[in-house]
């Protein structure tokens, strides 16, 4: 399914831009702004996804269940969304162009490339939720790599919502989504309201390098 992105988070590209509060120059500012531009000029949003009943014996991809983590999530559920989405081959390609020309500049467009993914993630989350109906509630978005859920298991994840064919989402032998713009998450339907659980630095893979941590500061995600 394509989706139009008009706009996604600019503090969101300073915090993975790694800025911690100062005052921003004013080149880099207009850069900033340059690169949120190109990066929706150049992005094709796609998702798609499958909803599974949680059976907890056969029915269910055992991706559902293949952690402590993903099984408390999923406790007061009775479906699991599997859900794939990315920003295409356009914004990988203006990257490797800027990397070429302006190393900031491909940093900068990098980082956009990571709020933008998020926004994408959240609006595919809003159409699916749109469809199966207003009266339930959603768990967090948590992929292979995050918590206890192996990063192993993305092979497995695009062959069940057939990614490749569906929205040109592949793996590389390492297990990294390609094109790298990309996100699998899985997410638990229920019918009360689920406590977003795996919030904060303990459960964020950047825990153990984060500059915003070992300034004392977080990100804002808590």
């Amino acid at each position: 399914m394509d989706l139009k992105l008009s706009g996604f988070n600019r503090k969101e590209v300073l915090q993975y831009l790694r800025w911690t509060g100062s005052e921003i120059p004013p080149e880099v500012d207009a850069m900033i702004d340059g690169c949120i531009a190109e990066t929706l000029r150049v992005v094709q949003p796609r998702y798609t996804y499958r909803i599974f009943p949680i059976e907890r014996q056969t029915e269910t991809p055992h991706i559902a269940f293949a952690g402590q983590d993903i099984r408390a999530m999923l406790t007061a559920c009775e479906r699991v969304v599997f859900l794939a989405a990315t920003l295409g081959n356009g914004l990988e390609l203006a990257i490797r162009r800027a990397e070429v020309r302006d190393l900031s500049r491909a940093i900068v467009l990098d980082c956009c490339g990571s709020a933008a993914i998020e926004a994408v993630c959240d609006l595919a989350e809003q159409e699916i939720k749109t469809g199966i109906g207003a009266d339930v509630h959603l768990t967090d978005r948590f992929s292979p790599g995050y918590g206890d859920l192996s990063i192993e298991l993305q092979h497995e994840f695009i062959q069940t919502v057939d990614a490749p064919r569906k929205i040109g989402l592949t793996v590389t032998s390492t297990h990294i989504l390609t094109p790298r713009k990309s996100v699998t998450a899985l997410i638990g339907i229920a019918d009360t309201p689920q406590t977003k659980r795996f919030r904060g630095c303990a459960y964020c893979s950047m825990f153990e390098t984060c500059a915003f941590r070992k300034a004392g500061k977080t990100c804002g995600r808590e």
